[in-house]
C-alpha cells in the first residue's frame, strides 16, 4: 500500500488561503464588495479556492483554483478555470524572494490575436495574514511582464 504524503514546507504557505476572503472595492469606490473567494484545504496538500461574484445583469461569475506544490518537479502546480472563459489554466509557481509572494506562471490566449499565445504571471501577495493581493501581468515583446489587474482582499474568516 502506498503511504500517503505528508505537507512540508511549501505546502504550509498556500495554508494562508484558507478561509472566506472579499475583495475590497477600488480605492476610492464607495462600493460594497462583491467578490468572493472561499479557500479550503484538502489534509494540508492541495488547497482549492473558489470564487463567486455578482456581475448584475450578466448573472454570476465562479472560478475555481487548485494549488499545491510537486517535491518532484520542486514547483508550485496548479489549475484555474473561470465561467467566463473556456480555458483551462495550467500553472507552474514559485515563492519569490521577498518570502510572501506567490508567482504563478501559465500560457494562454493572448489579448491581441486570440490565436496566438502569451505567457502570463498570476501572483498572490501576502501582505499580512489578513489581506493579500491578486495581480495579473502578461509578457511584452521585450520579456518584460506588464500588469493588467489587481484586486485586494480582506479575510473575512
Amino acid at each position: 500500500m502506498m503511504e500517503q504524503p505528508k505537507p512540508i514546507e511549501q505546502h504550509r504557505f498556500l495554508e494562508r488561503l484558507v478561509g472566506i476572503w472579499d475583495a475590497l472595492p477600488d480605492e476610492g469606490s464607495a462600493e460594497t464588495p462583491q467578490w468572493t473567494e472561499a479557500g479550503r484545504s484538502m489534509d494540508g496538500l492541495w488547497f482549492v479556492v473558489e470564487g463567486k461574484a455578482d456581475m448584475g445583469p450578466d448573472g454570476q461569475t465562479r472560478t475555481l483554483m487548485t494549488l499545491g506544490y510537486d517535491p518532484a518537479q520542486q514547483h508550485y502546480v496548479g489549475t484555474w478555470v473561470g465561467t467566463m472563459m473556456t480555458k483551462l489554466w495550467v500553472y507552474k509557481g514559485w515563492v519569490e524572494d521577498d518570502g510572501r509572494t506567490l508567482t504563478l506562471e501559465a500560457e494562454g490566449p493572448a489579448f491581441d490575436d486570440p490565436g496566438k499565445t502569451a505567457l502570463y504571471h498570476d501572483a498572490i501577495t501576502f501582505l499580512d495574514d489578513d489581506h493579500r493581493r491578486f495581480t495579473g501581468s502578461v509578457r511584452q515583446p521585450d520579456g518584460t511582464f506588464k500588469q493588467f489587474m489587481a484586486v485586494d482582499f480582506r479575510r473575512r474568516t
